[in-house]
């Protein structure tokens, strides 16, 4: 017992001894930036190690800086802001240090211009603002220490490089590694290994992230090209160099527990100003120590290609080295240069990759990409446990999407733009399945091609139905794709065998597209059928038909009884009253016939035959009473009117030959579009009341109409079976 308690008691100056242990010195504030400032004037290199940075109450009081925080109370933090500014080639190390804890949130380096930067094992909240890092900037923890922040912000910085070591206990949600970037530009940043990582508002070249970590949100960037990020130069011919750049995303072998690709765009190739694309060429000559008077550059986004030819440049004799070590210029190339020299040729120079999301041969827990204008996206060979969501893409040039592991059905989230630009990769370029025959006649054999096509539909049907069981309206545009890769398909199949029943199964699916939209829209179909009635029945307007009568002779006997009333002294009635008369002569036959036999046959048949009669002469007296009140000329011819009343009947005679004309046409267009819908729809109607080659329209019609409406029922079942 007495051994328990004389441990116990001596626990603190163990933990104390073991404190000192870790931290063999102890600097203040001022000390340490008395120290840098030596290092920066002298040009020296300046390494800090097993360091302690404590605040000095009396020394140190002009770099505390006191915020008041609603949820935290009085904050303190220590802000070095110097003048400092490290010459080329000079390195700052700081090795197992760390600023004093008690009492202050973090300790924060401002406006300090470094040439290499390297922290390793910093046990602090260290926060980096507005510094310039024109070499590399490497965070380091190669041991395991809890709890650590690094903050970065409105800096511009050449390389960060951050790496854990001990990545295995991240599992530990309470031992959280922080880094935070936001508002940087910068060129080249690789992140191995972390905890929470937030890259936001960065104006950056490259991200690479690989190892273990926890949640890595990458937000609202801009990401554009920068040529010393210079990956390899190969000769491709005479006057033809390619230049391959990283630009974009990188997450390659990977295990991160929720990843966030949103809001991030890539500047577009023709936004980059004249000096960035100098620039790889001015590293070339000076590389090479060459004069090179003209060339032309061709920047490649994807398919879609942008040149710009550039006359000067600027003559620059020193000797330099290219900046990217992996970088080979071959003695050929220099034979190259020196020869376009001499003929004041030019020189074409290819850059192959704009920038990129590159998402392999990882693993996570959930997955969400969202992002802005970028010329590729590939998400291939990963796994995705819990959850994925790709929303709002937009791609200029690519999406590769691949051989990856979903989780279940509900936990997928995808809409319309995951169809945009999907595609496959052969040879090192992109292929959507609609590329024409030309252009693939070379390879369309070839196993790997067919292959890529065949995963490419595979991809198409595995989105499609999975936006079908969640009951998403995207699928029709999912399946409106796959259906013109599947065209595409016919094409090629006909150009390879040139048979007349491929040619159908090509066309016929170029017609189903236009008309129903491969059986998708049954209404479009509807609307099609609508209109081939209209344009048939406008052709059948022109001509005769029976059920109107209405032609050459018809229209002559209407104008010369016109002209016999205004010449002679008929009335309206003498027109109407021969024909009239003849029919009431037959019913007065047939009411005499009727009075003579009534005695002959059962009263019930002359109660119902009386009717018929006295309907008949009320519809004559009626017509009678009506042509007496319509009368204008009352007996007169037109030579005997007044001038007045010519004015006046000559009027009404206009406006009721405009009406007289209206009727016909009436008349004439429902009886034709009556015929149309007649022919189209094939209900039959005996005899074709049309003559002469009309009539071969009309069975033409309705040949066309059984077509389009079968189609249009059965696209319209295929819409009612879908649940």
């Amino acid at each position: 017992m007495k051994r328990l308690i004389f441990i116990l008691l001596c626990l603190p100056f163990f933990l104390f001894s073991q404190e000192k242990k870790i931290y063999t010195k102890t600097i203040s504030i001022t000390e340490f930036v008395k120290d840098l400032k030596l290092a920066a004037e002298q040009k020296k290199d300046y390494t800090l190690e097993n360091c302690a940075i404590i605040y000095n109450e009396k020394a140190d009081k002009e770099y505390v800086h006191i915020q008041n925080s609603k949820w935290h109370g009085t904050l303190k933090s220590a802000i070095i802001n110097e003048n400092i500014s490290f010459p080329k080639g000079s390195s700052v190390t700081l090795s197992n240090c760390a600023f004093n804890p008690h009492g202050f949130v973090n300790l924060a380096i401002k406006n300090i211009k470094f040439w290499n930067l390297y922290l390793i094992n910093i046990n602090s909240f260290l926060e980096l603002d507005s510094i310039n890092v024109r070499g590399k900037l490497d965070i380091k923890y190669g041991k395991k220490i809890d709890k650590v922040t690094c903050s970065i912000k409105n800096s511009n910085i050449n390389s960060i490089n951050y790496s854990l070591a001990d990545s295995l206990y991240l599992n530990e949600d309470e031992n959280i590694h922080l880094l935070a970037l936001d508002g940087n530009r910068i060129k080249y940043c690789n992140i191995n290994s972390a905890g929470d990582i937030t890259i936001g508002g960065n104006h950056i070249a490259y991200l690479s992230l690989s190892g273990e970590i926890l949640f890595a949100g990458i937000e609202s960037n801009q990401f554009y090209i920068d040529f010393s990020n210079t990956d390899n130069i190969h000769q491709e011919s005479d006057h033809k160099i390619n230049i391959n750049v990283l630009a974009g995303i990188n997450i390659v072998g990977a295990k991160i527990r929720s990843l966030a690709v949103t809001k991030n765009k890539s500047i577009k190739i023709k936004q980059l100003t004249n000096d960035s694309l100098i620039s790889i060429i001015n590293r070339i000559k000076d590389s090479l120590n060459v004069q090179v008077r003209g060339y032309m550059m061709v920047l490649k986004n994807g398919n879609n290609g942008e040149t710009y030819m550039f006359n000067e440049l600027i003559e620059n004799k020193s000797m330099r080295h290219l900046e990217a070590s992996n970088t080979l210029i071959l003695k050929e190339q220099l034979d190259i240069l020196e020869q376009l020299n001499e003929k004041n040729d030019s020189l074409q120079i290819i850059h192959t990759k704009s920038p990129e999301i590159i998402i392999q041969f990882s693993e996570f827990e959930t997955l969400n990409v969202y992002t802005d204008t970028f010329s590729l996206i590939s998400i291939s060979s990963n796994t995705i446990k819990d959850e994925i969501s790709l929303h709002s893409l937009s791609v200029d040039s690519s999406f590769f999407f691949d051989k990856n592991k979903l989780p279940d059905v509900e936990r997928i989230n995808i809409d319309k733009t995951s169809f945009d630009n999907l595609s496959f990769n052969y040879n090192n370029k992109s292929y959507y399945g609609n590329e024409e025959f030309s252009d693939v006649k070379d390879i369309y054999n070839n196993k790997k091609y067919l292959s890529g096509l065949d995963k490419l539909i595979m991809i198409h049907r595995q989105f499609i139905n999975i936006l079908d069981t969640q009951g998403k309206g995207a699928k029709k545009i999912g399946i409106l794709k796959l259906k013109d890769l599947e065209t595409t398909k016919k094409m090629y199949d006909y150009y390879n065998d040139t048979k007349t029943e491929n040619w159908f199964n090509w066309k016929g699916s170029i017609f189903l597209k236009w008309y129903s939209d491969h059986g998708t829209n049954p209404f479009k179909a509807l609307s099609y059928c609508f209109w081939v009635v209209i344009y048939f029945s406008l052709f059948y307007f022109i001509f005769y038909n029976d059920w109107d009568k209405i032609d050459r002779k018809f229209l002559i006997k209407r104008f010369n009884s016109a002209m016999d009333y205004f010449t002679t002294e008929k009335r309206i009635e003498d027109f109407y009253s021969t024909t009239h008369d003849k029919e009431m002569t037959t019913f007065t036959e047939f009411k005499e016939t009727l009075e003579n036999n009534k005695v002959h046959m059962p009263s019930m048949l002359n109660s119902l035959a009386k009717p018929i009669y006295q309907i008949s002469l009320f519809r004559y007296k009626l017509l009678s009473f009506f042509y007496k009140k319509a009368e204008f000329m009352a007996g007169r011819k037109w030579l005997d009117l007044k001038k007045k009343d010519r004015y006046l009947i000559g009027t009404l005679t206009f406006f009721l030959t405009i009406s007289y004309i209206i009727y016909l046409i009436s008349i004439r267009a429902l009886n034709s579009l009556t015929l149309s819908i007649n022919a189209f729809s094939t209900l039959g109607f005996g005899q074709i009341p049309v003559r002469g080659f009309t009539k071969y329209f009309a069975i033409i019609e309705g040949f066309i109409g059984w077509f389009l409406l079968s189609i249009f029922l059965v696209s319209i079942l295929n819409q009612m079976m879908t649940v």
